[in-house]
């Protein structure tokens, strides 16, 4: 089971609040103590103690204390949010003071973050008697001398009360208050972005914190403070679960996939003339389409039939200047001199689906004079 704290939640937002838009600060680094906490009782051996500590213009160290006698200095890597852990073996029982602060890059040091705790049993406390075992005083032996008779006095009763055979006259119980831990605390659960075009991706990040067992993405184990990319086909709703000694938690996020399952839009079709001469004077046509797709536009290509021929082959491609498509035919390069052309224009999308849609119509005259 790791050991983190909710407080770090505000640790994190404080953290990308000072690095988006904090001046440089002369007044060092706030740092929180995440372990031991303030009023905590420990059991006398090795402890582990953490600090977080957060400051604009990144931190350079963090510095631990034990009743205001330095413990150890660690570096930190320079970060607006940094946070370290060292241990600490107390020597003895007693109440001691916990304090932690933190140097930034420019070499201001911050307040310090304390807590107080109890280490072990504490000397003087009573020790409480085993249930249902009568409490007896000794006094001392006394030894009479030889023939005489010992007499053994006798306390009176007071009037209406008696003391019954066997029970004793006073009874400590020790007792016991169990440890309840809390369930994992889910600090945030996000997407970026919310909406997306199918086949795009979208990121998935999350910060838990607590006494953490197990985390889990749908059905995907996972660490406490991570992130993941998904590119879900459809609208798609993603669930984040913490377990631990506490209980369970879970949080839950949907990601809407806009859905294309249209070609692109193709209008504005001209050509530059109705008929054209291949051999004696050879010329050119020029057909032009404005395509337009809001997943953008993959093709746009010129597909032709000769007339009573009924074979429809592919004339061309269209180069491209904004939603301004044109393609430029030539009948000599495609050795026919004589007929009618039918012509058709196909045009694909750039999304995930690839969809087409077609135009047509058109034609023009192709002479050999």
């Amino acid at each position: 089971m790791r050991l983190s704290l909710a407080r770090f939640a505000m640790v994190l937002f404080v953290a990308l609040a000072l690095a988006a838009c904090a001046p440089s600060s002369t007044q060092g680094p706030t740092t929180w103590l995440d372990q031991p906490l303030d009023g905590a009782k420990l059991p006398l051996g090795p402890q582990e103690v953490t600090a977080h500590a957060s400051d604009a213009d990144g931190v350079a160290s963090l510095e631990f204390y034990v009743d205001s006698t330095l413990l150890v200095r660690a570096p930190a890597g320079g970060g607006v949010l940094e946070d370290a852990t060292v241990g600490w073996n107390p020597s003895a029982p007693g109440v001691y003071t916990i304090s932690a602060r933190a140097t930034d890059s420019q070499g201001n040091t911050g307040p310090e973050a304390r807590a107080s705790v109890t280490v072990g049993e504490l000397a003087g406390s009573p020790t409480p008697l085993p249930t249902g075992q009568p409490t007896t005083l000794e006094g001392p032996t006394v030894t009479p001398p030889t023939g005489t008779a010992t007499t053994t006095p006798v306390t009176p009763t007071p009037t209406g009360t008696s003391t019954p055979t066997g029970t004793p006259t006073s009874t400590a119980t020790a007792t016991s208050t169990p440890t309840t831990l809390p369930a994992p605390t889910i600090v945030f659960f996000l997407a970026d972005p919310t909406l997306v075009e199918e086949g795009e991706c979208t990121t998935l990040s999350w910060a838990v914190e607590g006494f953490i067992s197990e985390v889990w993405l749908d059905q995907e184990g996972m660490r406490d403070h991570d992130s993941r990319d998904r590119c879900p086909s459809e609208t798609t709703t993603y669930t984040l679960r913490a377990r631990g000694p506490g209980g369970e938690v879970s949080a839950s996020l949907t990601v809407s996939v806009i859905m294309d399952n249209e070609g692109p839009s193709i209008g504005n079709v001209q050509q530059s003339a109705n008929s054209v001469y291949c051999l004696t004077a050879p010329m050119e046509i020029e057909i032009s389409a404005r395509v337009s797709d809001s997943s953008g536009v993959r093709s746009v290509g010129l597909y032709c039939t000769l007339s009573g021929d009924g074979d429809e082959e592919w004339c061309g491609g269209f180069s491209r200047n904004g939603n301004h498509w044109t393609v430029t035919y030539i009948p000599l390069e495609h050795a026919i001199c004589d007929g009618t052309m039918d012509y058709r224009i196909r045009a694909t999308d750039d999304s995930a689906r690839s969809n087409v849609s077609w135009w047509g119509t058109g034609s023009f005259d192709i002479a050999d004079y």
